[in-house]
């Protein structure tokens, strides 16, 4: 069946995170950028939120969107991040908001998930969805 052929990506990238910019990639800009399972390889998100946001396509008509998911450490006044036993980072949810809205993103959903299994235990984790659009319908979008 044709319709079968058709690709999924307009465009797919493998990119340092951090630091990537946009001449790199020679895009206008990204509608979307989704995460599953990745930061948790990293303890402070302000340089990938800030160079995430610096490679959103924010003139669409709903604006750009930041999908993803980390490991979950319980809130606390000091919590922000937490290498944990497995040498992977979790981050409590008001970090991961603030951090974002310093970034320029607005939270538009959040759910607490199990991301994985690890020895038959469930891991707690976040699921969250930002938005960098200027108008308050992309909470509808997600």
């Amino acid at each position: 069946v044709e319709e079968d052929d058709k690709p999924l990506y307009d465009h797919l990238a493998s990119l340092d995170l951090e630091t990537t910019t946009l001449e790199e990639i020679a895009e206008s800009g990204f509608d979307i950028i989704t995460a599953a399972d990745v930061f948790v390889y990293f303890g402070d998100l302000q340089k990938l939120l800030s160079n995430f946001a610096k490679l959103s396509d924010r003139a669409g008509p709903h604006g750009s969107f930041l999908i993803f998911s980390c490991e979950r450490v319980e809130e606390t006044e000091e919590a922000k991040w937490k290498l944990q036993k497995s040498g992977r980072y979790a981050h409590s949810k008001s970090y991961v908001v603030k951090t974002a809205a310093n970034a320029g993103y607005e939270l538009v959903g959040y759910d607490e998930i199990t991301p994985r299994y690890e020895k038959g235990e469930p891991v707690k984790g976040h699921l969250f969805r930002f938005s960098l659009a200027k108008g308050q319908d992309a909470k509808e979008e997600l």
